[in-house]
């Protein structure tokens, strides 16, 4: 086995001082996500000499608050909140126990 590479771990990426190794694919993606790095600014190696293309950043959706009725118009949802009476008691849509 190649010096070069750390058992169980066939991926190698060098950036700068920093030398990593990897498991699969996926991790080394994972890394490269995390700390915001190029693929082509990294030097990645394979010990089988497969070669690796990195995976293209998809944006994530973002719901808004606000949805849209049936009618076109926008519409925000509220959560109802428990009344206290003159005593301190909790009423309202709270559910016994019995």
């Amino acid at each position: 086995m190649d010096k070069e590479y750390q058992n169980g771990f066939p991926w190698r990426l060098e950036n700068g001082n920093t030398i990593c190794h990897f498991q699969c694919k996926e991790h080394l993606q994972k890394y490269l996500d995390r700390y915001k790095l190029k693929a082509k600014q990294c030097n990645i190696k394979n010990k089988d000499g497969e070669s690796f293309e990195p995976r293209k950043k998809h944006k994530k959706n973002i719901q808004s608050k606000s949805r849209k009725s049936s009618n076109g118009s926008t519409s925000t949802v509220r959560k109802r909140k428990p009344h206290m009476d003159s005593t301190g008691n909790i009423t309202g849509n709270t559910a016994k126990c019995e």
